[in-house]
């Protein structure tokens, strides 16, 4: 052995043996499984201890263990190094592999101290295994003890004795110093967590510089255990003076006691800032958050934020039941459209008719539409029974079973059957002229005679006149208008209401300010019949072209810009300005047509040029 006066730590590292294999003068012998111990001292895991059994039933030990004569029984050894090959033997051997029970072992024969020959030991697990940053603690704590130890013995040690335990453990002197801190001042109970290395060295080395009654707080209060940037951050807030003891009071006057649950909550949702119990329930914006809102509210913030929540539920419920009045309006009118064909084709109330795209409504329920018997308007996200929307494979079969024409199943016309032609005239029809004589002759008075006149000479009832208006021209009230500016980016067009004073959106729900626009003009309701009247240049003078909501499957004769209803699912639909152009609609881009729009067309109406200067 090194003169003790003179013995270097490095010089002993470098004379360690490789315990594991056997020197010159040391042979194997066969000792029975039952004769070897475990060395209480070992402090190591003994971890994969089936997969290392599997290895050995398959090739067998490759190694021995090293093993000691026990200072308390003769007849027996101690493990000194292969504590995982001797448990993974002990394993198999429970399994009924008996050949295994001999194992070959190398026993040490040399003398000395009893620390020196630990030492060895955790030299050896030292460089052939990977341990946890619990073990090197318990590692770091054994060799610290072995050392002075040896010192006792006679050993001198030059420099710190902290500087020889990292480099015996081959670890740094800042991390030596931080496992020194968990080792001394981290609480039992979350010794325990690290020590099974289910606590990382980040987070124990955070909480051990936290006072002991801290830690226990929190071991109590959490559920999980926190992240170390989590606790970093407690422990920074805990210098600052925070200790999550509140001083709030309650709006009935006693005292806020949640004081623990505000720990929980900023260790749990460290994202959000922290609270610190500095800021009431009642008055903290992440209990009033719509989204991602506070867990740890108390009570009283969670009534509040109910309260709250139902009134908003409630506006939006009135809102979804006044768009669905309109819906359910519109609805009754197409239903006493369909009434009509209906009953003139005997139908009987428990049939169904195949619609739309959803299952067949009973006769009942068209019934109970056209009576203006609705359920809950806020289920009503669209008008059903719509013209133009039945089904093209249902619409042969649906016009047999009403008898009436395709036509009126698309909206083309109000008539359920077309009239029938008349193949022969009885009479020749009566002549104009002649029905004006026979009338001013049979008159008594020149005031009969011009009254006579005056009703041959009155034009029929055109229909209404929808085009385009110049700004300077007020809106109707409550009807829809779609509005237009030529931008540098081409026409621009959105929608609007004039309520009287104002434009608000197409939902009357938000007003629109700065709404700027040269023209506009106002759309007619789908299914009104109501049409608009253009002078296309193309036509003669005199002609008009007489144009109004049509239904999906139909198309312009040319390309041109439309107003569309599209189907985005089930009843509901969105509207959009956009171009046709040989048998597809798209979305209007600058300079050239868009994105072709795929989603079914329901109905489109044609916009009409604008008339400037007019």
């Amino acid at each position: 052995m090194a003169d003790k006066k003179g013995f270097d730590l490095a010089d002993l590292l470098k004379d360690v043996p490789k315990l594991d294999t056997a020197g010159e003068r040391e042979q194997i012998e066969y000792i029975d499984i039952g004769s070897i111990e475990g060395d209480p001292g070992n402090f190591y895991n003994l971890t994969q201890l089936e997969e290392l059994a599997s290895n050995i039933a398959v090739v067998g030990l490759q190694q021995p263990l090293r093993v000691r004569t026990s200072e308390t029984d003769p007849e027996k050894v101690v493990v000194v190094s292969g504590h995982r090959r001797h448990a993974a033997l002990k394993l198999l051997i429970k399994e009924g592999d008996e050949a295994l029970r001999a194992v070959p072992c190398i026993r040490e024969r040399a003398a000395g101290s009893a620390a020196l020959q630990e030492l060895r030991l955790i030299f050896a697990n030292r460089d052939t295994r990977v341990i946890s940053s619990a073990e090197v603690a318990k590692q770091v704590e054994r060799v610290e003890m072995l050392l002075y130890q040896l010192k006792e013995e006679g050993f001198e040690f030059p420099g710190r004795m902290r500087d020889h335990v990292a480099q015996a453990c081959k670890i740094s002197a800042p991390k030596l110093s931080r496992l020194k801190v968990i080792r001394e001042n981290l609480i039992p109970q979350y010794m325990n967590l690290f020590e099974k290395d289910d606590l990382p060295e980040q987070t124990a080395y955070a909480l051990a510089r936290l006072p002991g009654d801290f830690q226990l707080r929190m071991f109590n209060a959490l559920l999980t255990t926190p992240s170390g940037a989590t606790v970093e951050k407690v422990l920074g807030k805990y210098n600052e003076g925070w200790r999550w003891d509140s001083k709030l009071t309650c709006p009935d006057g006693k005292a806020c006691k949640r004081g623990d649950v505000f720990l929980r909550r900023d260790c749990e949702t460290s994202w959000q800032g922290f609270c610190g119990g500095n800021t009431c329930c009642l008055e903290c914006d992440q209990a009033k958050s719509s989204y991602s809102p506070c867990e740890r509210m108390c009570s009283k913030a969670k009534a509040q934020r109910k309260e709250t929540a139902d009134k908003k539920k409630e506006e939006e419920h009135k809102r979804q039941q006044k768009n669905g009045r309109k819906f359910q309006k519109e609805t009754q009118g197409y239903a006493r459209r369909l009434l009509r064909a209906i009953d003139a084709a005997g139908v009987p109330d428990d049939a169904k008719i195949d619609w739309s795209y959803y299952d067949g409504i009973p006769v009942s329920t068209i019934r109970q539409w056209a009576a203006g018997e609705f359920d809950d308007p806020a289920g009503w996200h669209g008008p059903r029974l719509v013209p133009g929307r039945c089904r093209s494979d249902h619409m042969v079969e649906l016009s047999k079973l009403l008898n009436c024409s395709t036509d009126f199943l698309m909206g083309l016309t109000d008539e359920i059957r077309p009239a029938p032609v008349q193949e022969e005239l009885e009479e020749a029809p009566e002549d104009p002229m002649e029905a004006l004589e026979a009338e001013t002759a049979s008159a008594d008075s020149w005031d009969d005679i011009s009254e006579v006149l005056d009703q041959a000479a009155a034009p029929e009832e055109p229909a209404r006149r929808i085009r385009w208006e110049d700004r300077g021209r007020i809106p109707p009230e409550g009807r829809l208008i779609l509005t237009y500016q030529l931008t540098n980016d081409g026409p621009a067009y959105r929608p609007a209401l004039w309520d009287g004073s104002k434009f608000r959106s197409p939902d009357g729900r938000k007003e629109l300010t700065g709404l700027q626009y040269t023209h506009w003009l106002e759309v007619p309701t789908p299914g009104s019949g109501e049409t608009f009247q253009a002078a296309p240049p193309e036509l003669a003078e005199g002609q008009l072209a007489i144009c109004g909501w049509m239904p999906g499957g139909t198309f312009p004769r040319e390309p041109c810009e439309v107003v569309a209803d599209f189907c985005v699912g089930g009843e509901n639909h969105i509207r959009q300005v956009c171009i046709y152009d040989q048998g597809n609609f798209y979305f209007r881009a600058k300079g050239s047509n868009g994105a072709k729009i795929e989603a079914e067309i329901i109905r489109w109406m044609w916009l009409p040029p604008i008339e400037e200067n007019r």
